[in-house]
């Protein structure tokens, strides 16, 4: 799913809220899901999952073109950690089936 089916599905459930509207409210939202981010604070959203950044160290890698050593600096990444509840719904079906193996 991209931004423009988000905004068309949330114009269809809520047909009396401008489609402008909508955008200019999930626009809000992922800036100040960015700023956060920036700030180094973490970004929870319940049933969802939390965001945080994390700082990668600086490492010696290898350039797969020419195989020469090159110096990859440290710098800031993403980690994203899933909800109990997103998990147990992505999962449910394996879980089922593993339950239902044993007995």
């Amino acid at each position: 799913m991209v931004k423009s089916e988000l905004v068309q599905k949330l114009c269809n459930m809520h047909p009396n809220i401008l489609r402008k509207d909508i955008e200019k409210i999930l626009d809000i939202i992922i800036i100040e899901m960015i700023e956060a981010l920036c700030r180094n604070e973490a970004v929870e959203i319940r049933g969802f999952g939390r965001f945080k950044t994390v700082m990668r160290k600086a490492r010696i890698g290898r350039n797969p073109k020419n195989s020469k050593v090159v110096q990859i600096p440290a710098k800031k990444a993403i980690k994203w950690k899933m909800s109990k509840i997103l998990f147990k719904c992505l999962n449910k079906n394996f879980t089922e089936n593993k339950i239902s193996a044993t007995n």
